[in-house]
């Protein structure tokens, strides 16, 4: 198998080129966008037997990426509470009866 790369405007101009490119099966075409990958065309039925497979990683990514996005509000809530001023004389009187 193998691989070719193009740029996306290199895409944009010769799509159905690539399509047949793709549709051979002898050859995968990966789309950069200043010179980064961001997306890829394989045959159809490639894409089937790979879909189970893919959307069970992007369903883990997802579950990453909500992780990542609590904690760092909880270490945002946290930097607050830390932050505030504890040597109050409200502070002082909530403890006195303890």
């Amino acid at each position: 198998m193998t691989i070719k790369v193009l740029e996306s405007n290199q895409a944009r101009n010769n799509w159905r080129e690539i399509l047949d490119t793709v549709l051979s099966g002898e050859t995968d075409v990966v789309i950069t966008r200043y010179h980064k990958p961001v997306a890829t065309l394989v045959a159809y039925e490639d894409y089937l037997a790979i879909r189970d497979e893919l959307m069970r990683r992007r369903a883990e990514q997802r579950a990453r990426r909500q992780v990542a996005s609590e904690t760092l509000a909880t270490m945002i809530a946290s930097e607050r509470v830390l932050a505030r001023e504890w040597n109050t004389p409200e502070e002082d009187e909530a403890w006195a009866d303890l």
